[in-house]
This record gives structure tokens, sequence and C-alpha cells, in this order.
């Protein structure tokens, strides 16, 4: 089995299809210079990706695998039984992910609650600046290793511009709210408002850029490791 021979094989195989590799990986859900990877032996296909190409194609995996055509489409049963390994296999990937990460989210919630009730029983930020610092370190740090892994969009909510919005909208929301209590205790209350008002419009627009910044990034990433 050459990776090169598959390669060349699989560019028969689309040649003959008439479609370009941009057409290809739009079908397949991948980028079109991971196809070219294919196509040039580079890389191979992951196992689903391999069926999926299989069925497009009307060809055996068999025939894939030795970058040479022979006769009759891939067996059914064989096909069911790839398709089920590689999903239970994404299954358990995903399991794990999820028990991480709402281990982690739990503690980051305890942590920002703690911190929250500490600034307004006492209204005095320098007290919990140190709390505060060591949280948003853990934070990105989180941050850092999903998108490294490119796991990002499947680790809480599906990153969408709607749904970045909303929970920007909503964590936003809560800490401005607390923001202008604490700043009624050292102002009037319309420049306290006003205040939180500024606040809230700034850090919204901050928070939802940086979370399609981080979605975008990490999709980039999550393609890449599928090449």
């Amino acid at each position: 089995m050459s990776p090169k021979e598959i390669g060349a094989f699989l560019k028969q195989l689309r040649n003959e299809k008439g479609i370009t590799q941009e057409k290809l990986a739009e079908i397949l859900g991948v980028s079109g210079r991971t196809v070219s990877r294919w196509e040039t032996g580079t890389n191979m296909p992951d196992l689903s990706i391999l069926v999926q190409i299989s069925e497009y194609y009307h060809v055996e995996m068999k025939e894939i695998l030795n970058g040479e055509r022979k006769s009759g489409n891939m067996n059914n049963e064989l096909k069911e039984t790839l398709l089920k390994v590689a999903d239970y296999n994404e299954l358990e990937k995903q399991r794990a992910a999820r028990a991480g990460n709402l281990s982690f989210n739990i503690m980051f919630l305890v942590c920002a609650i703690s911190i929250i009730l500490q600034m307004l029983m006492t209204g005095n930020l320098s007290l919990i600046a140190g709390e505060t610092a060591v949280l948003l370190s853990g934070g990105l740090i989180y941050v850092f290793s999903t998108v490294k892994n490119g796991a990002w969009n499947g680790t809480w909510i599906k990153s969408t511009q709607k749904n970045d919005f909303i929970t920007s909208l909503i964590c936003v929301g809560i800490f401005s709210i607390l923001f202008c209590l604490i700043l009624k205790r050292h102002m009037t209350a319309p420049l306290a408002v006003g205040t939180a008002v500024c606040f809230f419009i700034i850090l919204l627009a901050i928070s939802y850029a940086l979370l399609r910044g981080i979605s975008h990034l990490s999709e980039k990433k999550s393609d890449k490791l599928k090449d």
C-alpha cells in the first residue's frame, strides 16, 4: 500500500468524476489543501472520510487501498462496520472532552461566584485582584488548550454568531449589573448607571470579537489536524 499510488488513484477518480479539488473538499467537509495532500500522497484520509470517498466514487475500499480499480462495490457489511468503528472512536473522544470541559466549567463558575460575592460584600476591587488574576490565567490556559486541539466548537455550546452573541450578552450583562452596584457605593446613581452602560457596550463588543476570533482559530486548527 503506497500513499503515492493511493493519491494518484484518488486523483484519477476525481478527474473521472469531472470535479475540482475544491468541489470535492466541499462535499467531504474538508479543505481544498487537504484533498491536494491526499492526491500527492503526503497524507491519507481518515477512516470515516475514506468510507465517504468510497461511496462517492462507487469503488471498493480495497481498490482505494490498492491504488487501482478492480470491480464491484464496497461490501455493505464492511462499510457499516467501518462507519460504526469511526463513529465509536469519535464518540469516545467527545465523551472524554465533555467530561473534562464540564469539570473545568464547574470549577471556573464556583471560583467566579466566590470572587463576585467578595466583591459585593467588600466593594474593594484590590482585595480580589490576586484571585481574579489566577482565575483569568486558568481561563486563558483552558482556551489555549481547546483551540490548540481544534476542539473549541464542541466544548460547551456550538460556536455560531448567534450563540457567541448571546453568551457575550449574558456574561457581560451580569458583570455590568454587579459593576453598577459597586459603583453606586462611590458615586451618584445616574453616574454609576451611565458608567456601567459604557462598560457594558465596550465589553460586549470585545467579548463577542474574542469569541468569534477563538472560534475561527479553532476551526482552522481542526482543519489542519485533519490534514
